[in-house]
């Protein structure tokens, strides 16, 4: 191909100033890094906050029209969860309560609070792995499992002391509780710290300022075969405006949404991947442009002997993919070691993605590719006639 036919000329321009080269692979990486932290933020956010809607056991779900995020809980009456069983296309249907407290063990309390879910434990609404085996525990008033994948750091020597077998005291507002279990659940999220699970018997208790007959999810399981979106359709035509209806994946694309366009740590986190690249750009702008200006009057000698202009924009832009791929690199490894930094000191989900590494790769290209095109216009410059 032609386009690196030369490059071991681009390659030895690169190199000539080696302090220069570090400079500009430092740089190149620090954007990159930039843009990894920014888009695994973002992602851990989308994730972290739907992490409870992907393990619904459901086709289809209701909700409050005014809720626009389960952080933000509005119940809605369970009569209107029940209706839905006039159609024969439902084979059965479940709910959720949905709460949030402060939440204490011992001398310890977590910063953001946590979530209670109440649930009917002989029919969860969740995947969860081995759950019969705690299930029965939660038929007594006051008992609780916790999910293991909370911030543990906000609890002390809570996972710990659940493990001895017997069950430990702790605080839900101003009730007391008794953990009896643990779960592999839905983990820490930018609005709590994770999650307790019991009975609605016991959820009601905790929350007696809620009626027991408002719910906060409803969740509908369809018979096999049915087309969810047109059920949809037909259940929303009966219940009143106050009650919205949607399949899963439209409840975890509502959230999504909410977070995205309506949360302002969505935006922030949009924005911070574009810092990265524009200050990538900037970056790459200025290495290229010292290395045209310096090249300028051997470029003007190869003008003159009758290289077209297209030869130099060779080698501007086989310069920009060198920097790209050598920036890449240790940007990827030590984004890499920092995910598992957060992901320690916040249980949040910070896992490196073969989309996202993928996707980073092509933006720094992008990027330096951006910067080579910017500087075009310096290579004009090389004119044989200010040779004499």
């Amino acid at each position: 191909m032609i386009f690196f036919r030369r490059v071991p000329l681009a390659w030895l321009q690169l190199t000539r100033y080696k302090l220069r080269l570090v400079v500009a692979i430092l740089g190149i990486a620090f954007a990159a890094i930039l843009i990894f932290m920014q888009l695994a933020f973002l992602d851990s956010l989308y994730e972290s906050q739907t992490a409870l809607h992907t393990r619904l056991v459901a086709d289809l779900v209701l909700i409050n029209s005014q809720m626009k995020t389960l952080a933000n809980t509005t119940d809605f009456p369970r009569q209107y969860l029940y209706r839905t069983l006039n159609f024969s296309e439902v084979e059965s249907v479940n709910y959720v309560y949905h709460g949030q407290n402060s939440f204490k063990y011992g001398n310890v309390s977590g910063g953001k609070g946590i979530i209670i879910l109440g649930i009917n434990p002989e029919n969860s609404p969740f995947k969860i792995a081995n759950f019969n085996r705690v299930a029965h525990l939660l038929k007594a008033r006051g008992v609780v499992v916790f999910d293991r994948n909370s911030d543990l750091k906000e609890y002390g020597s809570i996972l710990e002391d659940i493990k001895s077998g017997e069950p430990i005291a702790a605080e839900v507002g101003d009730r007391q509780v008794w953990i009896n279990g643990l779960v592999n659940f839905a983990g820490a999220s930018f609005a709590d710290d994770g999650n307790l699970i019991t009975s609605s018997m016991t959820f009601n208790y905790l929350f007696p300022h809620r009626s027991a007959n408002n719910i906060t999810i409803g969740l509908v399981n369809l018979k096999p075969g049915v087309n969810r979106k047109a059920i949809a359709k037909k259940i929303s035509a009966l219940l009143p405006a106050s009650v919205r209806v949607m399949t899963k994946q439209e409840f975890i694309k509502y959230e999504k949404h909410y977070w995205a366009t309506s949360a302002p740590i969505g935006f922030v986190f949009s924005m911070g991947v574009f810092v990265g690249f524009l200050v990538g750009v900037i970056i790459v702008y200025q290495i290229l442009y010292g290395e045209v200006s310096d090249h300028l009057p051997d470029y003007a000698v190869l003008k003159a002997r009758g290289y077209k202009h297209r030869y130099f924009l060779n080698i501007l832009f086989q310069e920009a993919l060198i920097l790209a791929v050598l920036g890449y690199i240790p940007g990827l490894i030590t984004s890499l070691g920092l995910y598992a930094i957060v992901n320690d000191a916040t249980a949040l989900p910070m896992n490196m993605t073969f989309p996202r590494a993928l996707l980073v790769l092509l933006l720094t290209i992008i990027m330096c590719f951006t910067s080579g095109a910017i500087t075009m216009n310096k290579l004009r410059d090389a004119n044989p006639a200010d040779l004499f």
